[in-house]
């Protein structure tokens, strides 16, 4: 089942292979060439982002729509494989994952102040400076170290 009344649409997929947008083709494509040249043109032009425009039947239609299948180079409809994180975006991903570990510590840090300063605990509050400090300190290094792997 196709889940769809037409049997073939006319899509548009970017370099990547992923569609960016379809028509419905309410017309045997095999048949008329004409009407299937105009659909074409008319998705080349609503869909600017298109490397290439072609013919899917609906069932192909159904995959795309999942995001889990592309167009491969060959034309043919492929599984899609998530690229490789970029180098940048690793150290993006490495220092993100330490802001928020400081800012988780920051925050518990803070509320331990809290209570310290409401129980009049000035060595506790003492030490959580300090340890404040060397926490920044810690995490200052370590962004600094993170480097494109």
């Amino acid at each position: 089942m196709n889940g769809t009344n037409v049997d073939y649409y006319v899509s548009g997929f970017d370099t990547a292979g992923k569609r960016v947008g379809s028509l419905i083709c309410d017309f045997d494509p095999n048949k008329n060439a004409e009407k299937l040249a105009a659909l074409k043109e008319k998705a080349k032009s609503l869909f600017s982002d298109a490397a290439v425009v072609d013919v899917v039947s609906a069932a192909d239609y159904n995959k795309y729509l999942t995001g889990e299948y592309v167009r491969g180079v060959d034309g043919q409809l492929t599984a899609y494989v998530a690229p490789e994180p970029t180098a940048e975006e690793k150290t993006a991903a490495e220092k993100a994952s330490l802001a928020a570990e400081y800012a988780s510590n920051k925050a518990d840090m803070l509320n331990a102040l809290q209570v310290a300063q409401l129980a009049g605990n000035t060595n506790a509050v003492a030490n959580i400076q300090q340890d404040y400090k060397d926490m920044t300190e810690a995490y200052k290094a370590a962004v600094e170290g993170v480097t494109a792997k």
